[in-house]
């Protein structure tokens, strides 16, 4: 029996480079912030997600079509992304790293966020991988363009509004519902400085040739892609 799952209005491109505005604006006072402070906000929507584990389970056989075994992992697997990066959050993040160096020099290694993030994310994994990109970026001080799979917006706008339950400040995590379109527009806009992408190989492709064509400064593209391979399993 056919249900309906929920209802969601796309964004168009104009509201997706008002996104882009309001994450570039923001991205100064969330790289400042302390990184402990990124990492306990991570853990806190940790925290969240396994108090609602059954809701977050529930949406990911509704909307995705999972198997309650299969939604009981993704649901595990985003919670271990949120305790993962804030753990490196704090590793990578904190007070820096003193480097050897001649007598009378101080040479440290201290990392920074670059910017406003995209995060563009698969259907398959809808909350795990949607999860996995935008705390990583969040961690390292980026804020973050969202942008779920087309057909599965509803998990991703639940998995941000407890990222802002947590205290990801709302104009550090955007949302922006939509299709391929709109995800060309995020690629083009010359203020996002870096992407995460998880899907084909040939999406991959067009979207490192669209960032190698913008001038300035080299945009850094983190892209998981993955073919459909013939596994033989044996004893």
């Amino acid at each position: 029996r056919r249900r309906v799952v929920g209802r969601v209005i796309g964004a168009d491109t104009a509201t997706a480079r008002g996104a882009v505005t309001v994450a570039a604006t923001a991205a100064d006072a969330w790289a400042r912030t302390a990184a402990d402070r990124r990492a306990g906000v991570l853990e806190g929507a940790a925290d969240r997600l396994e108090t609602e584990h059954a809701r977050f389970i529930a949406m990911a056989v509704r909307e995705a079509g999972k198997t309650l075994p299969d939604a009981v992992a993704e649901v595990r697997e985003a919670v271990d992304y949120c305790r993962y990066y804030a753990t490196e959050a704090r590793r990578l993040f904190g007070a820096g790293r003193r480097l050897p160096g001649p007598t009378g020099e101080d040479n440290r290694l201290e990392l920074h966020g670059r910017g406003a993030f995209a995060c563009i994310s698969p259907w398959n994994f809808p909350l795990a991988i949607f999860l996995g990109q935008v705390t990583a970026a969040l961690a390292a001080g980026n804020t973050v363009i969202a942008k779920p799979a087309e057909q599965t917006p509803l998990i991703a706008h639940a998995a941000v509004q407890v990222l802002h339950a947590a205290g990801v400040p709302e104009e550090a995590l955007l949302l922006v519902p939509g299709g391929g379109a709109l995800g060309a527009a995020l690629i083009a806009d010359p203020r996002v400085a870096g992407v995460a992408f998880t899907g084909s190989t040939e999406t991959a492709q067009a979207i490192n040739a669209a960032l190698a064509a913008r001038p300035g400064q080299i945009v850094p593209l983190i892209a998981e892609t993955g073919g459909q391979n013939a596994l033989i399993v044996d004893s």
